[in-house]
Formats: C-alpha cells, sequence, structure tokens
C-alpha cells in the first residue's frame, strides 16, 4: 500500500520539476555563459571563476579549454604572478554573452507569463526565505 503524500512532500516535488523542467528543458548552456558573463568586465583568473561558480579546477579548466577551442575567451598569464591564468573573453565571446543576457530575459519573461507583478514579487519573497533557511542548514556529510 502507498502512502499518502503529505503536503509537504507535494511541494517538494512541484519544486523538484520545476528544476528539472527549468535544467533539461530550457537549458540556456549556463556555465559558459556564466563565464562570459563574469569576464565581461576584464580579466578574471581562473582561481576567481572556480570559487565564484562553485566548480573544482578540474572541471573548470575543462570546460575553459572548450571555451577556448570554439573562439569564445582567451587564457593568458597573469602579469603580476606567472603561476596564475587570467580569462579574457574574445568578440565572439561578447556577442555570445549578448545573445545569451537577451534569450535569458525573454525566457524568463515567458515561463513567468501567468504571473502578474504581485504574485512575482510574492514568489520573490517566497523563494529567499526558501534559500536564505536552506543555506543556513548545516550540511549533510555522507
Amino acid at each position: 500500500m502507498q502512502h499518502e503524500l503529505t503536503a509537504e512532500e507535494l511541494l517538494m516535488r512541484k519544486l523538484r520539476r520545476c528544476g528539472h523542467l527549468l535544467y533539461h528543458r530550457f537549458s540556456l548552456n549556463f556555465s559558459q555563459n556564466r563565464i562570459l558573463l563574469l569576464c565581461q568586465a576584464g580579466p578574471v583568473t581562473q582561481k576567481t571563476l572556480a570559487c565564484e561558480m562553485q566548480l573544482q579546477p578540474g572541471s573548470l579548466s575543462e570546460l575553459l579549454s572548450k571555451m577556448e577551442q570554439a573562439g569564445l575567451i582567451e587564457r593568458r598569464r597573469s602579469e603580476g604572478d606567472k603561476r596564475n591564468c587570467e580569462i579574457l573573453i574574445t568578440p565572439a565571446g561578447q556577442a555570445q554573452a549578448a545573445a545569451f543576457c537577451k534569450e535569458r530575459q525573454e525566457l524568463a519573461k515567458r515561463l513567468l507569463e501567468p504571473l502578474d507583478a504581485a504574485d512575482q514579487q510574492q514568489l520573490e519573497r517566497i523563494l529567499d526565505l526558501l534559500l536564505n533557511h536552506w543555506n543556513n542548514q548545516p550540511e549533510r556529510k555522507e
């Protein structure tokens, strides 16, 4: 016999479904584009990117290699410290970052279309409450 789900379990199921759809159905290649957005203001060190994006250095290096091969970024040794590598965005990367911003804005507008301004503010408040609470939970070590 299957147990009846609680209201909290139903909400968690819906949150998981929303996350799944956002990630899989509406994916905008977020990691690469986030790197491009972070590099728009000027050169960024690989260490800074790893911290900002919460990626392991090896994973970031692999991602940067693909982006470099695609002509979106350039890597160069830091003038101040030759041990550090700086990431610079290329004109092709700037164009992709601009297209991503536009696409992301249009997608957000389309996905949130059923909500009026008051509903969007309420959703933002609720999500902020959840994120704040979740960020303050102790990490489970398994």
